[in-house]
């Protein structure tokens, strides 16, 4: 896997998890979103577009980092997951608790300033 990817788009922040979202890949993801955290950033989306694979730990990651995120105010959308993972997201609930977007398209409808969802 390679580092994640990280842009803006209208206010947000947006990381790119690209290859294998798995437990020996969790370092560098992990400075990514205590980067986020330290900075103080409200709005992150997190783009699976060209995840191909994620396990638990990468589960517990993203849940642990939307928690604290949402307790300071802030809100985290996942976009552009592969039929799979959304699968997978789906059984554990992660789509009842977390936004989701299919697509960067979609996010970006949803999350434009003049239409916030």
């Amino acid at each position: 896997m390679e580092h994640p990817k990280t842009s803006t788009w209208n206010g947000w922040h947006i990381i790119a998890i690209n290859g294998k979202f798995v437990v020996k890949n969790l370092t560098t993801i992990r400075m990514e979103f205590e980067a986020v955290e330290k900075k103080e950033l409200k709005k992150t989306a997190i783009d699976l577009t060209n995840t191909t694979h994620l396990d638990s730990s990468a589960i517990t990651i993203l849940v642990n980092f939307y928690k604290r995120v949402v307790e300071r105010g802030g809100i985290i959308v996942l976009f552009g997951m592969n039929n799979d993972i959304a699968e997978i997201f789906s059984i554990v609930g992660i789509d009842k608790v977390i936004p989701m977007c299919t697509s960067i398209d979609d996010f970006k409808q949803k999350y434009d300033n003049n239409t916030r969802a």
